[in-house]
């Protein structure tokens, strides 16, 4: 049975994540992972400790697509644009920009200049991947299971980092997801009924959650933003 759950049960189950922890939200190319993808990024608007940090990985400035969905949306997307953003390739200047990272070089070089990134934060830091299936579709010199554990590997285990994937499955082969499953702690596959996110857990620390699934008011979720944005 589906059970159905407020936004800030979810955003409390966000709080409760494990640091070492990657998640992956698995979406098809028609749903609206804007508003999926907005509980994570809206970590700034939470009344946090100033040892936690969020950081997006703007793959091909994925993280301006959904900022801009947001917008089209109508809510007030002011406060992404202090969100400190590390960029995979892309064009646009979205959110705070503290490192360009050209994936024309070598793997083993953009790699070492992420994670050189990535300590100038201390404290636990929540990672939010956007847009790593038009990596994978891209560097087609590397091994999509290489570039899988290069951005995410890492994370795993880790005692000051949390990683949330959002992966558009429909980009993607068959055996590329299950690889990315198999490094993933949990992984959600994400849809959109009825005016509603829905949520299946595909894989869990807790056994007794697989196949289970769970959903949001889409409408609810959009005024949350509002209010958290200063909106109503």
């Amino acid at each position: 049975m589906m059970k159905h759950k407020t936004v800030e049960d979810v955003v409390d189950t966000m709080k409760r994540l494990q640091p070492g922890e990657v998640i992956i939200a698995e979406y098809d190319s028609l749903a609206p992972v804007h508003l999926a993808a907005s509980v994570p990024l809206s970590v700034p608007l939470l009344d946090a400790d100033d040892e936690r940090h969020l950081i997006v990985n703007d793959i091909f400035d994925q993280f301006h697509v959904i900022k801009a969905h947001l917008s089209i949306t109508g809510i007030d997307t002011g406060w992404m644009d202090e969100i400190p953003v590390i960029k995979f390739g892309g064009v646009l200047h979205t959110g705070n920009v503290i490192k360009r990272i050209s994936v024309l070089k070598a793997a083993s070089v953009w790699h070492r200049e992420y994670v050189e990134a990535l300590e100038t934060f201390p404290g636990l830091k929540i990672i939010v991947i956007l847009g790593l299936e038009k990596l994978l579709t891209v560097k087609t010199d590397i091994p999509s299971s290489s570039i899988c554990r290069m951005c995410m590997a890492s994370a795993m285990g880790s005692e000051d980092m949390i990683m949330v994937a959002f992966v558009n499955r429909d980009m993607l082969p068959e055996s590329v997801r299950e690889d990315i499953r198999e490094l993933a702690s949990r992984v959600f596959e994400f849809s959109f009924r009825n005016g509603r996110l829905v949520l299946r857990v595909v894989k869990s620390p807790t056994l007794e959650r697989y196949g289970s699934e769970f959903s949001v008011n889409a409408g609810e979720l959009v005024e949350y933003l509002h209010r958290r944005s200063g909106r109503r």
